[in-house]
């Protein structure tokens, strides 16, 4: 791969095809633009200096998704995101509305809770949901065992949906993670 000796024209044209994938996977993991923006670049850069590591370049997307999950949760323990509880986000729980926009109210209840798991949390949730990898692919982007990786995704479910019923006051049922992620 030309870009493992040195090309900056190779590798540009190796960012250019995963960078809108890399920004979006960011996106959902930090919620915030300017964040997600930085944590790709944090990747380039990683992504730049460790090239000559990688072994199989037929492996560069997993590889470089890898270094973008990495980076991206870096950044948001660096920013020392806090868990926010769920009723201090949503405030008073919302009443049961019989039209069609309650999937939208649903939908924001979610992302709340959401917007307050950890870093960690939402970087599984993103790339099972958002990403749409299966786990085994997800436990290679986080460089964790499968076993690991199933564990997570659980865990980080059951804080999600936990968050949710604490903010619910006899609310329907709403959105998927795939909706709010």
């Amino acid at each position: 791969m030309a870009a493992q000796v040195g090309s900056s024209e190779a590798f540009t044209r190796l960012i250019e095809a995963e960078a809108p994938a890399a920004l979006r996977l960011c996106r959902a993991i930090l919620r915030s633009e300017a964040e997600a923006q930085d944590a790709t670049q944090e990747a380039w850069i990683r992504a730049w200096r460790d090239l000559p590591t990688l072994r199989a370049p037929g492996a560069w997307p997993a590889w470089f998704r890898r270094i973008t999950v990495r980076a991206a949760i870096d950044r948001g323990r660096r920013r020392a995101v806090r868990e926010v509880s769920a009723e201090r986000l949503l405030g008073e729980a919302v009443a049961p509305v019989d039209d069609a926009s309650a999937g939208v109210g649903a939908r924001d209840e979610m992302r709340r809770a959401f917007a307050g798991l950890s870093t960690d949390d939402r970087a599984v949730l993103a790339l099972r949901f958002y990403a749409d990898l299966e786990v085994p692919d997800v436990a290679t982007a986080l460089g964790i065992p499968l076993g690991t990786a199933k564990s997570r995704l659980h865990r980080a479910l059951a804080r999600l949906e936990r968050a949710i019923l604490e903010s619910r006051s006899g609310t329907a049922a709403g959105a998927s993670p795939r909706e709010v992620i």
